[in-house]
């Protein structure tokens, strides 16, 4: 009997970058905002989803999370790569910079 042929299932690796930012020098927000927003903005433009996920209130802190999806693991990982490339050669310190891939498959659920 022949074997029966099954669709592909979508997937997707799922990279995540979450950073510590330091801002020297910041004594207040207004301080940090234009740092903080351009590297917001320069990690959108590599097609990362970015979001402040750490207290609002420290003017000299940020912790920031950035998410990519890609088709595959390698596509995640340069990404991954060009994003933390970008954070250290920002003008903020970072405290740390941690990153994941995950692959995200219907079928493995």
């Amino acid at each position: 009997t022949p074997q029966m042929s099954r669709e592909p299932s979508p997937r997707a690796w799922i990279g995540v970058l979450v950073a510590d930012l330091r801002f020297h020098g910041a004594r207040t927000l207004k301080d940090r905002r234009g740092e903080l927003n351009s590297i917001r903005d320069r990690l959108g433009n590599l097609g990362f989803s970015v979001s402040q996920t750490g207290p609002a209130d420290l003017p000299a802190r940020a912790w920031v999370a950035a998410a990519c999806a890609c088709g595959t693991r390698a596509g995640a990982s340069g990404m991954l790569e060009s994003a933390v490339a970008l954070i250290r050669d920002s003008a903020a310190g970072t405290g740390g910079i941690e990153t994941c891939i995950s692959l995200f498959d219907p079928e493995m659920e």
